[in-house]
C-alpha cells in the first residue's frame, strides 16, 4: 500500500498490542457511518452492504450495534469467521488506522495441501 490506498473487501495486516499481526477484510473505509443491526445486516452509510465473505450471520455486533464515523484514516475491518473473531467490533482492536496497514494479504498456507490465493 504504498502507492494506493486499502479498498473495500481487501484482507489486510496490522499489528495488535500484544506484538502478533492480524489478517482482517476492509469493510468500512475512511469517512463512511458504520453500523451492524442486530439481525447481522452491515450498513455502510445506511445502505445494506452487498458482501459474501463472512461464514455466518453476526451475533454480536459490539460496538457497531450503534452508528459511528470512521476518521479520515480509519478502517472497519471484519474477520471472515464473523463469530469467532477479534475485529473491528471489539474496543480492543477497534478501528483501524491507515498508519497501521503493514500490507494486504493475498496468499494462505495452512498446513499440507491447503494453500492459494486470497480472494
Amino acid at each position: 500500500y504504498k502507492f494506493s490506498d486499502p479498498k473495500r473487501f481487501d484482507v489486510v495486516v496490522f499489528p495488535v498490542a500484544d506484538g502478533s499481526y492480524y489478517i482482517k477484510r476492509v469493510i468500512g473505509l475512511p469517512g463512511e457511518k458504520v453500523q451492524i443491526l442486530p439481525d447481522g445486516t452491515i450498513l455502510i452509510n445506511d445502505k445494506a452492504l452487498d458482501e459474501h465473505y463472512g461464514k455466518e450471520t453476526i451475533w454480536d455486533p459490539g460496538i457497531a450495534a450503534q452508528p459511528f464515523y470512521l476518521g479520515k484514516d480509519e478502517y472497519f475491518v471484519l474477520g471472515d469467521n464473523r463469530n469467532n473473531s477479534e475485529d473491528s467490533r471489539y474496543a480492543n482492536i477497534g478501528n483501524v488506522k491507515r498508519d497501521y496497514i503493514i500490507g494486504k494479504a493475498w496468499f494462505r498456507f495452512s498446513g499440507l495441501g491447503s494453500f492459494g490465493t486470497i480472494k
